[in-house]
């Protein structure tokens, strides 16, 4: 269960899924008899399937965790990006410090049953993440240029999987619930120190535009 507060959710289901696409690296978690495996695979996303959108993602096959992505244990997918810190130095009322500082950060659970996928399946979620991985390089690496057989030599070291998502915990925790001068300040100073993705999602969460 993840803690969190009504302030801190989004009803956008694609803003959710824009975290994982613009992440793409997170934590997969799954509680078992002898204790629990936790492991840091990349997850892909198909947001058009099932309710909540579905996760794909893959381990090597050595990996103890398959075994239990295999009996379709419940199992949470954690997409966490590094947020930033915010001081109470940057708030109008300097020097009195009346503020506590905080921390903005976005983070989403993403709960489901674990389904292995075959073959073809785990061919093209590999082509896919290639894909995503090098769009915009200069000369972006194509999967074709591992070479005849290439692939097939290391597909029997992959178990790939999909997690159908039966439930999202969110906690986008942007300063929706400290004071807007506060929150206005800090987003000037996040800009002059190049996170000006987190100053536009703390102005977005917390309606600054018009405060």
């Amino acid at each position: 269960m993840l803690y969190t507060k009504s302030d801190y959710q989004t009803a956008d289901l694609n803003e959710v899924y824009d975290l994982v696409d613009a992440l793409t690296l997170g934590t997969l978690v799954t509680a078992h008899e002898g204790g629990v495996a936790i492991s840091h695979p990349i997850f892909m996303t198909d947001r058009n399937r099932g309710d909540n959108g579905t996760l794909i993602s893959h381990l090597a096959a050595a990996n103890e965790h398959v075994e239990l992505l295999r009996r379709g244990l419940p199992t949470v997918a954690v997409m966490m990006d590094m947020g930033h810190y915010i001081s109470s130095s940057w708030y109008p009322n300097y020097p009195e410090r009346d503020s506590a500082p905080t921390w903005g950060f976005k983070v989403v659970h993403f709960s489901g049953r674990p389904q292995m996928i075959g073959q073809k399946e785990t061919v093209q979620h590999l082509g896919d993440l290639v894909a995503h991985m090098e769009k915009g390089r200069d000369k972006p690496w194509h999967m074709r240029e591992l070479g005849p057989g290439g692939l097939g030599r290391r597909l029997p070291h992959i178990a790939a999987f999909e997690i159908p998502v039966e439930r999202i915990e969110v906690k986008f925790k942007l300063g929706q619930d400290e004071r807007p001068a506060d929150m206005k300040a800090a987003v000037s100073h996040l800009r002059d120190e190049g996170l000006g993705a987190l100053a536009a999602d703390i102005v977005r969460h917390g309606n600054l535009d018009g405060k």
